[in-house]
């Protein structure tokens, strides 16, 4: 992903809103409450508890893979703290059809990783057993998104 003259400029635009709100609010009077994943739809909350924790999905869903998955839906995440790109990034989700773009991207990316998984099992044939773990596991995060859709809308 090769930045352009145009996110420079996004980005110099956020950063001098930042900053001027910063001014603003340095006696601590606006002081916005955290958000948390009880301000957002059922699904929101499902997906994040059985995908991003790498001890349920088998894979690690990092604040650059979320930034890359928004990115190819042309959406535009600043880096932030993991939970809080996960919940910025589904905002977008307004319709079914949002959610299905969504959870293709979360798809892609489990397969990428588990297609390393499965180079690294077959390079290294007594660490196998482990890759196989993670791998069973995120075909199994794999079926949970697909029946999110389903329950969901």
């Amino acid at each position: 992903m090769s930045l352009t003259m145009k996110d420079f400029e996004e980005f110099n635009k956020e950063f001098a809103a930042f900053e001027k709100q910063a001014q603003e609010c340095q006696d601590g009077s606006c002081e916005m409450p955290e958000e948390s994943l009880d301000d957002y739809p059922d699904f929101v909350r499902a997906i994040y508890n059985e995908i991003m924790p790498p001890v349920k999905s088998g894979i690690y869903i990092s604040r650059w893979d979320i930034k890359t998955m928004a990115a190819e839906l042309d959406e535009h995440l600043i880096m932030d703290v993991r939970e809080r790109m996960f919940m910025h990034f589904m905002k977008s989700i307004i319709t079914k059809e949002d959610l299905e773009k969504v959870i293709e991207q979360f798809k892609k990316l489990i397969d990428l990783k588990t297609s390393l998984y499965e180079e690294y099992a077959q390079k290294y044939p007594a660490s196998a057993f482990l890759f196989q773990e993670k791998i069973t596991k995120a075909s199994r995060a794999k079926r949970f998104l697909d029946q999110v859709a389903k329950e969901y809308f």
